[in-house]
């Protein structure tokens, strides 16, 4: 729904076009945003675009793409444009971590600290510290050996990170470490808020990332030792009242802060994401700012795994000996929901693990300070000392059956100082994937140090090679949990010292398979029951199943679920966690995302799944047509678990579902990238409802898949309904008590890679309801 600003535009413009009432003013200089590729220079692109009255927004410089605002019935004269190999609808990108969200509404996946009064926070020269006088675990740096690597690499000392981001402050633990460029002192801003790229004003995410790349402070308590975070880590972590270190993978690393999102951290477009990418290519190829490595902690869903605008940008940049390191998504524990550009060739793809000791150290604080009288929270809420991958972290297998993510790195309860100087825990793939930036950022300092150029596949094949596959335990170390492994910088740092460089290649993953209930048979019932299922703490269960053509409903029954109950001593008390995505792949958000809580809700529950609502225990999850392809019901142990938690699970599958009645058809045809297709249709008096589906053949049980749009008005060309402009495949809308006249439905072409074959189909009902719809035609 977030590209509708665009798609309203369009549908003003048709407006224009095809009825008279609506004058021509009104519809001057409305354009849909699109993204051009093109095989070669743009120049003539770009001019014929503004003859055709559109605007170009970006030019980009580095790479054949343009970003313009088109006149929508101009579309298909760009596409056909010599040289163009595809249009793309301007994408609005998220940060991957759903920041103000998380395990409940009053528990997100990010805690400032509270009251810091006589906590100093002290910037300190991370090559004075002595790795053999440091306490065990806790620190990223330690995890993932990076500390042991610092006299040989300087510490990251001579690489350049450039952080794609909400922007990047200087703040006391990495005021040493960020830079700017010649003609740009604060960096970038390519989000258009005027407010610099180094302002305390923007969001704090992109100073939480530079600090996991390159923090070099730590926090003294000796005048207050009786503060909740010293006394959090005291017991877990060991560190000394005088000395808590902040300190990020490569301490010596500079950070060039490219903002692309606003100080509020709202999602922008693609084209925003894109004119970053721009600005560092120019730097590099000027000689401005010899930039080594980009890290992207932002996502979204893509229909064309490794095959969108992201990565045309991502092979300039590896042609610029520039490495781009990308988060996988927050979408886990379902599989096939890694997002993009994590998707992307050209990227490295992390997802996000869970540690011991930073989880019970920030459970210990919440008993100190926010739960006060409950300490002990750290062993109730994290007993077992085991690595995992943690609950939310994107999984693969990718929609073309690539593996992802591709490694891992802790992404779990990070802890950093922020922009106005406040110190947060925050999880997310998000703070994973600067984790191994920073490796990068390393093993980058050691290369150049013998005189040699950046080399991103160099540098990628021995983060990939070096990753250790053993240190997270068994139950997470498939290939699609976790890739290659969990970072180990030593261990890459030796083969890129010993020219061990070569990547043996991984075993092939292979699209995402239905896992229970066979295909679908018309007019039959089909059921699936389990064992007992016992999940421990982040231990997933996953069951993937086929939606097919005559699929009706579909109904998940949980139950003989059983969870201790200790809610009265555990600020997270023992949950299940539930996920059902529909048919839709990679970074879509799940239509069913919930915590079961068996001692307050009962010991068992039901989802209802039809073709229109899903229903839930807590009421209406989703409102969406039913999508063939592969539906996915993901079980998990909440990650806070003090013990584990079992149930049963049976899943039915009718398949009593008709087809559309052809004599409901009222348009169909071939629509391809960019096409726009206007449908008057008639609607007589006394219908109560009319209702319209959109059905074409690359739904999302092939690849890649088309994303077509619907949108409707009314006889006035008032906008009626946006119900049908979802990601979904196929769209529906439905109108209530239309009135009579001729009303006008818009098909779109919003990604469509290849061509394809469309139908629109209205049902009407009410007291003049005759068999047969309003007549209409494309136009």
């Amino acid at each position: 729904m977030r590209r509708l600003i665009s798609i309203t535009v369009l549908l003003m413009l048709l407006a224009g076009l095809w009825l008279p009432s609506v004058s021509a003013a009104q519809s001057e200089g409305e354009a849909v945003d699109v993204i051009v590729l093109s095989e070669g220079p743009t120049d003539a692109l770009a001019a014929h675009i503004q003859a055709l009255g559109g605007t170009v927004r970006y030019q980009y410089r580095n790479a054949p793409v343009i970003a313009a605002s088109v006149p929508a019935d101009k579309l298909g004269d760009v596409a056909a444009f010599a040289g163009v190999v595809d249009v793309q609808k301007d994408r609005i990108v998220q940060l991957t971590d759903t920041l103000d969200e998380g395990k409940n509404d009053q528990n997100p996946l990010s805690y400032v600290a509270e009251d810091t009064a006589g906590v100093d926070v002290e910037a300190v020269d991370p090559v004075t510290i002595d790795p053999n006088e440091l306490p065990e675990g806790y620190a990223n740096f330690l995890y993932t050996g990076a500390i042991n690597t610092w006299e040989d690499t300087t510490a990251g000392d001579g690489t350049i990170v450039a952080v794609v981001d909400t922007g990047t402050v200087p703040n006391t633990c990495i005021g040493h470490a960020v830079i700017g460029a010649p003609g740009y002192p604060d960096g970038y801003n390519a989000s258009g808020d005027g407010i610099p790229a180094t302002s305390t004003s923007n969001h704090w995410h992109g100073t939480h990332v530079g600090g996991v790349i390159a923090s070099a402070c730590a926090l003294d308590f000796s005048t207050n030792p009786s503060h909740p975070i010293y006394q959090a880590q005291a017991s877990h972590l060991g560190w000394p009242v005088d000395f808590l270190p902040i300190y990020g993978q490569a301490p010596e690393a500079q950070l060039y802060p490219v903002k692309v999102f606003p100080a509020s951290g709202a999602g922008v477009p693609t084209s925003v994401i894109l004119d970053g990418l721009d600005h560092v290519l120019t730097l590099k190829k000027d000689g401005l700012l010899d930039v080594d490595v980009i890290n992207m902690s932002l996502g979204g869903p893509t229909g064309w795994d490794g095959r969108d605008a992201y990565d045309r940008f991502m092979e300039e940049l590896a042609d610029a000996d520039i490495l781009v390191v990308t988060s996988a998504g927050n979408e886990g524990p379902i599989p096939n929901s890694v997002g993009s550009p994590a998707t992307s060739f050209g990227a490295v793809s992390v997802g996000a693990l869970d540690y011991a000791p930073s989880s019970r150290t920030f459970y210990e604080y919440i008993g100190l300070a926010v739960w006060p009288g409950a300490a002990g929270q750290g062993l109730v809420m994290r007993p077992t000392s085991e690595t995992r991958v943690v609950n939310f972290s994107s999984r693969g297998p990718l929609s073309d059956g690539r593996f992802g993510p591709e490694i891992a790195a802790l992404g779990h309860w990070t802890f950093h100082e922020g922009p106005n100087g406040e110190l947060r825990w925050a999880g997310g793939t998000s703070f994973s994937a600067p984790t191994v930036a920073g490796g990068a950022a390393l093993l980058n300092a050691w290369w150049e140090g013998q005189g040699s150029e950046t080399d991103p596949t160099i540098l990628e094949n021995v983060l990939l090679g070096g990753a250790n596959p053993d240190v997270v335990a068994p139950t997470w170390q498939g290939i699609n949990d976790q890739g290659y492994g969990t970072l180990d910088v030593p261990a890459s740092l030796d083969r890129l010292v010993t020219g061990d460089w070569a990547l043996d290649p991984a075993q092939k993953s292979g699209e995402l398979q239905a896992s229970i209930l066979g295909k679908p048979v018309r007019k039959k019932v089909q059921t699936w029951e389990s064992d007992q299922i016992t999940l421990g703490p982040s231990e997933p269960f996953n069951a993937v199943f086929e939606i097919g053509q005559w699929t009706s409903k579909v109904t998940i029954e949980v139950y003989d679920i059983v969870a201790p109950d200790n809610s009265a001593y555990a600020y997270w008390p023992n949950a299940l966690e539930v996920h059902v995505q529909s048919a839709k792949r990679t970074a879509y958000p799940h239509p069913v995302e919930r915590y079961w809580y068996p001692y307050f809700y009962g010991e068992t529950f039901q989802i209802e799944i039809e073709d229109g609502p899903w229903t839930s225990p807590f009421g209406l999850e989703a409102n969406q047509p039913m999508e063939p392809g592969l539906m996915k019901l993901s079980l998990i142990g909440d990650y806070s678990n003090e013990a584990p938690v079992s149930f049963k699970v049976r899943i039915i599958r009718e398949n009593f579902r008709e087809r559309l009645h052809k004599k409901n058809r009222i348009a169909n045809g071939v629509i391809k990238m960019a096409d726009s297709t206007l449908v008057p249709v008639e609607i007589p008096d006394g219908t109560t409802t009319a209702t319209f589906d959109l059905t074409w053949h690359r739904d999302w049980s092939k690849f890649p898949t088309s994303d077509v749009d619907m949108v409707i008005f009314d006889p006035l060309f008032a906008l009626a309904s946006v119900e049908g402009a979802t990601g979904s495949a196929p769209e529906r809308a439905m109108i209530e008590a239309p009135t009579a006249g001729t009303w006008y439905v818009l098909i779109s072409g919003y990604e469509v890679h290849k061509p394809d074959n469309y139908d629109l189909y209205l049902t009407l009902e009410g007291e003049s309801e005759s068999g047969h719809p309003g007549k209409g035609r494309g136009r």
